[in-house]
């Protein structure tokens, strides 16, 4: 079996991930100058179950696919709430006015000071605050008893390591987090542009359209897709999960294998990569939706993804509405509303006392 590589580092015919960790690029440059976070919520049941998101400065939760951590639930609002840094080393939990409220070991909260091991709740959702695992690098994705080596390549022929899959995973964090102009610290802002930098479309490459994709040039492949081929399973809303297997992964979405009765397009499915890495295991889920079908193959659009046209075109349907609208609750106290109708009773302007 022949590799394409350029000249570096192999060990018993593998290539190794040709992005080094140090170095004089940009990418390898950044590598490292961000502080490791402590804390982290663990998401213990549904579809994401299983899911650890690291707590930095802040952490968003709601329906809309901008959050850090969606939930997808009709009774949870479009920004629901969210965790904050207060700057003395803790973790403030804060709920952002929700219809159905956010709960902190079975008491509703407006705000929380987390402590460890507190149990959050959000409709039907539990999350566990806790202390931050050991993160090693990731070797390989563990399924039952085999581990599988991840090996992606790259539309210039280009082949990487699985540090890849990490590099995608935390460009998606820091780009969520720059949407929301909350990429404050300089560090990260640089780090947010090597890895953009890094997972770009190479300039005049277009690749082949895919059913349902846009034309060349369109911002939902902007991003490489790096061809691959590991195990992982999708999780329907309905519970059930079935076993599927990743022939390409970018930073908005990625091409599967599924067999089975074919899912509907614009279906919420979660996509489960359980990896591991010197003896470390964990699971990193992305919430997605079925982009196309086609046979025993189907494409997923990653949460946080630009909307495809046939999206667009229905920008003005309830669905979307209700997909996209934030949720609010207003409260009109009865003194308030009773000198309302006061004051149009006598005709007089509005907010003149």
């Amino acid at each position: 079996m022949l590799f394409r590589v350029d000249p570096r580092l192999t060990l018993a015919g593998l290539v190794l991930d040709p992005t080094p960790v140090t170095g004089s690029s940009p990418l390898a440059a950044t590598h490292g100058d961000l502080d490791e976070p402590r804390w982290q919520l663990r998401v213990l049941d549904g579809p994401l179950r299983g899911a650890v998101h690291l707590l930095g400065d802040r952490l968003s939760i709601g329906r809309s696919g901008a959050n850090d951590l969606q939930l997808h639930h009709d009774v949870i609002s479009r920004q629901h709430a969210h965790v904050a840094h207060d700057g003395q080393g803790r973790h403030v939990l804060v709920d952002l006015v929700s219809r159905n409220g956010t709960f902190v070991d079975g008491r509703r909260i407006d705000r929380q000071v987390l402590r460890p091991h507190a149990l959050v709740r959000i409709a039907d959702t539990e999350l566990l605050y806790e202390p931050a695992d050991a993160r090693a690098p990731v070797a390989g994705v563990r399924w039952g008893q085999e581990q599988h080596a991840l090996r992606f390549v790259g539309p210039d022929g280009a082949e990487h390591g699985a540090r890849l899959l990490e590099e995608i995973l935390e460009y998606r964090t820091l780009r969520a987090q720059s949407r929301r102009g909350e990429l404050a610290n300089p560090r990260q802002q640089a780090r947010h542009d090597a890895l953009q930098a890094h997972l770009r479309q190479p300039s005049n490459h277009f690749g082949d359209e895919r059913p349902g994709d846009e034309r060349p040039g369109d911002e939902r492949r902007s991003f490489s897709r790096f061809a691959c081929r590991f195990p992982a399973t999708l999780r329907l809303a309905t519970g059930q999960e079935r076993p599927c297997t990743v022939l390409d992964l970018g930073v908005d979405g990625a091409q599967l294998t599924l067999d089975g009765p074919e899912l509907d397009y614009d279906e919420f499915v979660w996509l489960s990569i359980p990896l591991e890495g010197n003896g470390h295991r964990r699971e990193e889920v992305l919430t997605s939706r079925v982009a196309w079908v086609g046979g025993d193959k189907l494409g997923l659009a990653f949460a946080g993804a630009p909307r495809s046209e046939r999206h667009r075109a229905a920008a003005g349907s309830r669905e979307a509405f209700e997909e996209d609208a934030p949720t609010m609750q207003l409260v009109a106290r009865p003194a308030a509303t009773q000198r309302f109708e006061r004051l149009l009773a006598q005709g007089r302007p509005i907010g003149t006392s």
